[in-house]
């Protein structure tokens, strides 16, 4: 995997397709538009608080990343952010960093937390940090089930009614095995309305009957397709 300065396809866990990139300053008012469509619950389980705006200090933090220490991934649907999700070195010359990262409401469920921290693991391998630490509401299931479910091996640890996460990201057999696990599944539902469509449209099919396009009808009339027609 390499860096993502340009957008690059990502198939999600329905067999859709977005796009993903490392962040840009210029990002700022996209920002600022997705936080403002996310529910009060999503915030609250991100920010743990209601945090109803993004103050400017923060959302210049926020989009100004040096892609080594400080890292962050941007998932657009079309021209819009639906998606971030960063590390942050914990000091200079650490091997750990915390990693957190959300997702719009409509788009949450669909593997976009397991696409951004597969990037985020690779890219702070990459400048040597070794492992990543995360704090997660209790109530946020959803990302406890991400960790988990990407094969790290994850340490956790209840204080002050917050759940402490740590994992070493450096890439396994387990890891590599969810990985390819879920690149096929993804790439079997990007593919499964072409190959089992609910009806089809056929142009150039001659009413004489003759003609490539003619049969092509014929055999789908013959074939027993039930679909639309």
């Amino acid at each position: 995997m390499t860096t993502v300065e340009q957008p690059v396809d990502v198939l999600l866990s329905d067999g859709t397709t977005v796009q993903l990139r490392q962040i840009r300053p210029d990002d700022a008012a996209a920002i600022v538009a997705m936080h403002a469509r996310f529910s009060e619950r999503t915030r609250y389980l991100r920010y743990f608080s209601p945090y109803p705006r993004i103050p400017e200090r923060d959302l210049k933090r926020f989009v100004t990343v040096d892609h080594r220490d400080r890292e962050a991934f941007v998932v657009l649907a079309g021209e819009r952010i639906v998606a971030v999700g960063r590390y942050e070195r914990l000091g200079p010359a650490s091997p750990e960093a915390e990693v957190a990262f959300v997702v719009e409401d409509a788009y949450q469920g669909r593997g976009i937390g397991s696409v951004l921290l597969e990037h985020l693991a690779d890219a702070a391998g990459r400048h040597g940090i070794v492992h990543f630490v995360a704090e997660v509401l209790p109530a946020n299931g959803t990302m406890l089930r991400v960790f988990a479910d990407f094969g790290y091996q994850v340490q956790r640890q209840y204080a002050d009614g917050v759940v402490h996460l740590s994992f070493p990201i450096a890439a396994t057999e387990a890891t590599l095995a969810v990985q390819r696990g879920r690149e096929h599944r993804t790439e079997a539902r990007s593919i499964a309305r072409l190959l089992a469509p609910r009806g089809i449209a056929v142009y150039g099919a001659s009413t004489t009957g003759q003609g490539v396009g003619a049969a092509l009808l014929g055999h789908l009339r013959d074939g027993g397709f039930a679909g639309a027609i």
